[in-house]
């Protein structure tokens, strides 16, 4: 996969069901995503020097071990490697990092270089979203609403939506209102 569809595929991943389309192209093989998406991947955070990054991880620095696992999910100075972005994304969110829970999350839920699982996507969001990650409760919700990876509960989904939407989240708010707009669900 080249680098602008991966970075695309990941973006889709970072802001899912947002309606982006040109991360929606790129996931769907078409024309590589425009500047601004891969802008907003370099946002993320790389490591610019791997040796001091890998080391500070080593030695504990769960943001290090997070900006690692960019680097390997979208090959910046390093060839793609999902499962060990997964794994470092993994381990940094066992540091309290919320970032990276959200992160190994969408690497399971959207199978990027590891096996989809879903069950292991909710346990990730729900960590970072324990954490205070507002991404994190919104995805979590999302598989909440739709009874993936967990048992459907469409209550507690409404709950985070409604708390993250008055924290400023539209995309909470458009979930929040599509839900209360819905019957039977």
């Amino acid at each position: 996969m080249s680098l602008s569809r991966s970075l695309g595929v990941a973006l889709l991943a970072l802001f899912p069901r947002c309606g982006d389309a040109d991360a929606d192209r790129a996931v769907s093989g078409g024309p590589a995503p425009s500047a601004s998406v891969i802008t907003i991947a370099a946002g993320i955070g790389f490591c610019e020097n791997l040796t001091v990054c890998e080391n500070e991880c080593d030695a504990g620095s769960s943001d290090r071990c997070r900006r690692l696992g960019v680097n390997y999910e979208f090959g910046h100075g390093v060839d793609v490697d999902g499962a060990h972005a997964t794994a470092l994304y993994e381990r940094a969110c066992g540091m309290k990092n919320s970032e990276a829970c959200l992160a190994a999350g969408r690497m399971y839920e959207f199978h990027h270089g590891v096996a989809k699982d879903d069950a292991k996507a909710v346990s990730f969001y729900r960590t970072g979203c324990d954490l205070g990650d507002g991404p994190g409760c919104v995805n979590l919700a999302i598989m909440l609403e739709n009874g993936r990876g967990t048992a459907k509960d469409t209550v507690k989904a409404a709950a985070i939506y409604t708390a993250w939407c008055e924290q400023g989240s539209s995309l909470a708010c458009a979930h929040a209102k599509s839900l209360r707009a819905t019957p039977d669900r």
